[in-house]
């Protein structure tokens, strides 16, 4: 049975059976991360240990941040390539802004304009002039890496700063036992935040519904009202800001600003997003599947680093679950149809 209704000008179909295969996309990672999650605690006595755990969160939040709004993008039916070069421009220039001798603040702050200025070019160029996205993002990250190296000249900036430390490094007290000090990470928070609010974008309001529209198809969402170039640019423009805040996150983590900061990420990022059941072609996916795609990456990869396994394996492995996770969505997808 199917059910059609009409709102705000704009067409949508429910299939009861599309509903389940959904559900069941997202039971698929939830299972695959808690397997990971009690092999790694029962062949690693420091995995499940109060200190790797929130390190390891930590250490996925800019992945995380960064993936929430390429999620809208790619449910467009779009690809955003830049992400990892703007993790590095925005790392590079908030470092070189404060040794400058700008206040840390207000370096964060052109940090992420710069970042809001990558996506709404790449929104431009896709919307505006028709570029195609892989072409546009591919060379936007080109631009942006450049950028970053001529900044620092090549060289890596140290940035120990406070209020940018707390952005990666500082945690909220949540008790104190002796000398052991608890506390929840920052960058946690933060995570939770942004999936709180893009969650609630995409399945409560008018934009989120256009955003599915648009990946679904872009022709007749036209035709039915919705502002498609507009919509998509500020997809875009998300996807710089996000990328922009995983560039703040992971320069407080490390304490410094280079230009080797997020390359490569970008194929993290993205392969965290198609975990989650967003596919390329656009019109499906889910914020929470993206999050568990996320987790479910960052566990497989602490748990072997943690097991000792040579890092070429664990890409390997990374790559394997990726495939045979994509592989039991377009299997279950057959059969359903």
């Amino acid at each position: 049975m199917s059910q059609v209704t009409g709102s705000m000008g704009s067409t949508k179909i429910e299939e009861k059976g599309v509903k389940k295969f959904t559900l069941t996309n997202t039971l698929i990672l939830f299972i695959m991360l808690v397997v990971l999650m009690i092999f790694f605690s029962l062949t690693s006595r420091s995995f499940l240990t109060y200190l790797n755990i929130s390190t390891m969160l930590a250490n996925l939040s800019f992945i995380g941040v960064t993936a929430s709004a390429l999620t809208l993008v790619l449910i467009t039916g779009g690809l955003d390539i830049s992400i990892g070069g703007t993790i590095g421009l925005v790392s590079c220039l908030v470092a070189w802004l404060y040794q400058g001798g700008m206040n840390a603040g207000y370096a964060m702050l052109i940090g992420l304009a710069a970042g809001m200025v990558v996506g709404a070019l790449n929104g431009v160029l896709v919307t505006a002039v028709g570029l195609n996205p892989i072409i546009t993002t591919l060379g936007t990250m080109g631009i942006t890496r450049g950028l970053a190296f001529v900044i620092t000249d090549g060289r890596s900036i140290l940035i120990f700063e406070k209020t940018l430390g707390l952005l990666g490094r500082g945690g909220i007290k949540l008790f104190q036992s002796g000398d052991t000090l608890i506390t929840f990470p920052i960058p946690v928070v933060l995570l939770i935040i942004v999936y709180a609010v893009y969650w609630f974008l995409m399945e409560k309001t008018k934009f989120g519904r256009q955003i599915y529209a648009i990946g679904a198809n872009t022709r007749a969402s036209y035709l039915s009202g919705v502002r498609t170039k507009r919509t998509t640019f500020i997809a875009y423009l998300l996807s710089g800001s996000m990328a922009a805040i995983g560039g703040l996150i992971l320069t407080s983590l490390t304490a410094v600003g280079m230009p080797q900061h997020g390359m490569g990420q970008e194929l993290n990022v993205i392969a965290a997003v198609i975990l989650g059941g967003t596919m390329l072609g656009g019109g499906r996916g889910k914020i929470l599947g993206t999050l568990l795609g996320v987790l479910i990456i960052s566990v497989l990869y602490n748990g072997l680093v943690m097991l000792n396994v040579y890092f070429y394996f664990v890409s390997i492995a990374q790559g394997a679950v990726l495939i045979a996770v994509v592989a039991a969505y377009e299997a279950r997808k057959r059969r359903v149809a």
